[in-house]
């Protein structure tokens, strides 16, 4: 990799889109997209479909994998609203979300798997109304599992020594941060969500690139937040994250652990170099030319951060 992405549309898989456009009962959730990503076994659509527009979600867009386009058309025509975007190649859970946050309508997007079902009781027009008076880039929801029982889903950052440790906890108020979306569903400000360029699709870990994008967005100055009225419960079991330190590791260090913030901008040190060197191992022409990289992603943005790794964890254990 020569460089790193800077914006939403890096990576992007062709697809297409069936249905027309969003229309629906137009009360307080309408200002809110819902984006539907799909895995494990068939689910029956009809029925998740009916109960989104029911809860007030006036456009529905659903991927589908390649070769699961299923009967999208006849689906499209009879539910208000409904549209299906149809991937032509295997892509990332991020790749997909950055492609849908193009297609889907509002201000606002709301990301759910297939195996998940909302809980709709909270979801009132106050709700919605708070959406617009603190415009986080992310709401998170509270995660159950298949029981009932809540779910330690709320991310928070630890630093020893530049290494980064991350600590899964069961969210304690409304409002508690966390580091990234868990399992990527919450509700996203699709502006925001764009400003800071989505997610990575160079970082096909799903973990590291759910760890990157919200890193970034702490760094860069945004706010991933859990909104306890907003629940989501799993039909199976949740997903397990695997959190090797793989080569998407190399890349999330280098943009986010080895950035230095000075003044008003953030910088990569030369003597960061030598300590890549160290972790990457492998040939030190690579690792020169991937470390250039990062400077020059860094440099492209330096003004956007708003801080470094070392100050995020030291502000964070302080809220």
């Amino acid at each position: 990799m020569n460089t790193i992405p800077t914006t939403l549309d890096a990576g992007a898989v062709p697809y297409t889109v069936v249905g027309g456009p969003a229309s629906g009962p137009g009360g307080p959730a309408s200002r809110v997209s819902v984006v539907l990503l799909n895995r494990g076994s068939r689910f029956a659509r009809g029925d998740a479909f009916r109960e989104l527009s029911r809860a007030g979600f006036s456009s529905i867009l659903s991927v589908e994998p390649r070769g699961d386009s299923l009967d999208a058309e006849s689906l499209s025509s009879r539910e208000s609203g409904l549209r299906f975007l149809l991937l032509s190649e295997p892509a990332s859970p991020g790749v997909q979300i950055n492609l849908a946050m193009r297609e889907s309508a509002g201000p606002y997007v709301f990301v759910l798997w297939s195996d998940m079902a909302l809980s709709a009781q909270a979801l009132s027009s106050r709700f919605f109304d708070r959406l617009a008076e603190r415009d986080v880039l992310c709401r998170a929801p509270l995660f159950l599992g298949k029981g009932g029982e809540g779910l330690p889903s709320a991310s928070n950052p630890a630093l020893h020594k530049s290494s980064l440790k991350v600590l899964k906890l069961s969210p304690s108020k409304d409002g508690a941060r966390s580091l990234y979306p868990f399992d990527y569903a919450g509700i996203y400000s699709k502006e925001k969500f764009v400003l800071t360029g989505g997610f990575d699709p160079l970082l096909t870990n799903p973990y590291w690139q759910k760890l990157d994008f919200g890193f970034r967005s702490w760094l860069w100055g945004e706010e991933i937040r859990v909104s306890q009225a907003l629940k989501v419960a799993y039909s199976g079991a949740p997903p397990v994250e695997d959190e090797t330190a793989d080569e998407c590791y190399k890349w999330f260090w280098l943009k986010h652990l080895a950035p230095s913030f000075r003044g008003d901008s953030a910088v990569i040190p030369s003597s960061r170099l030598w300590s890549y060197l160290r972790r990457r191992g492998g040939g030190p022409a690579a690792a020169l030319s991937e470390f250039r990289a990062a400077c020059e992603w860094v440099r492209t943005n330096r003004y956007r951060f708003r801080s470094d790794a070392a100050s995020l964890v030291d502000l964070w254990e302080e809220d």
